[in-house]
């Protein structure tokens, strides 16, 4: 994660990104102050993310200092941990068998598109376009580990296994995540896994082309059509 350009940084070694890391790993408590965070510095490193707070003081009180190394599948955990929180809630409209509408936590009023694929899904929001255009490239490590995190029954939540019968080889793909997704997968395709995902959905779709079918011949208006003659008549084009 050495590499690793400012617009993927802000997204997954943030200032709060790695004080929630810290926490959970037991290593600090409490919120992080804009005292801690002006004496907080972050790097992204091969093994991980470099974190170091400087020892500061307070009157005659000594603030103790730190410094530690996280590994990518604990930034990973946490970036998985903060989707499933913030999919929470969030209003979906389907506007299609294929397409649906996500609520932004930061604006109600704007919607993020998010396309239900045969292979997986896509959003239209900044956070899934940084990770899915940066990722691979300057934070290969990383992606991995999204590939690694899994739920409480050890099922993998980000990555796809198929056998290829032609290759002889397993094909295992990482399935980029964000909130607005999870909430789509949760709730439309009762799907907690990416590889849960494609084998619902099919089935999904076919269900939603199968009532629309249904709600179209079973609408009263289309009862409007018996007040149309069958015999339009001939069509005579009008004289000059």
């Amino acid at each position: 994660m050495y590499n690793i350009s400012s617009a993927l940084a802000s997204q997954t070694m943030s200032k709060n990104m790695v004080w929630k890391c810290l926490t959970v790993l037991g290593k600090v408590t409490g919120k992080l102050t804009y005292s801690i965070s002006n004496r907080m510095i972050v790097e992204g490193w091969g093994v991980g993310v470099r974190v170091v707070i400087k020892r500061g003081y307070k009157g005659i009180q000594v603030l103790k200092g730190l410094s530690t190394i996280i590994s990518p599948i604990k930034i990973a955990r946490q970036i998985m941990e903060q989707n499933f929180l913030k999919s929470v809630g969030l209003n979906i409209i389907r506007r299609s068998e294929k397409v649906f509408l996500v609520d932004s936590r930061q604006d109600p009023d704007t919607k993020h598109v998010v396309t239900a694929h045969p292979d997986g899904l896509t959003c239209s929001c900044m956070k899934y376009k940084c990770f899915k255009n940066r990722m691979e490239e300057e934070a290969p490590i990383l992606l991995k580990a999204l590939g690694e995190v899994r739920l409480l029954d050890n099922q993998k939540v980000c990555k796809t296994e198929f056998y290829d019968l032609k290759k002889r080889d397993i094909e295992e793909k990482v399935h980029i995540q964000c909130h607005h997704i999870r909430a789509v997968m949760e709730e439309y395709f009762d799907a907690f896994t990416a590889q849960e995902y494609i084998f619902n959905w099919k089935k999904v779709i076919s269900n939603y082309k199968q009532n629309q079918d249904s709600w179209v011949s079973t609408e009263p208006w289309q009862q409007d059509f018996e007040f149309f003659p069958e015999e339009w008549g001939e069509f005579k084009r009008k004289p000059k």
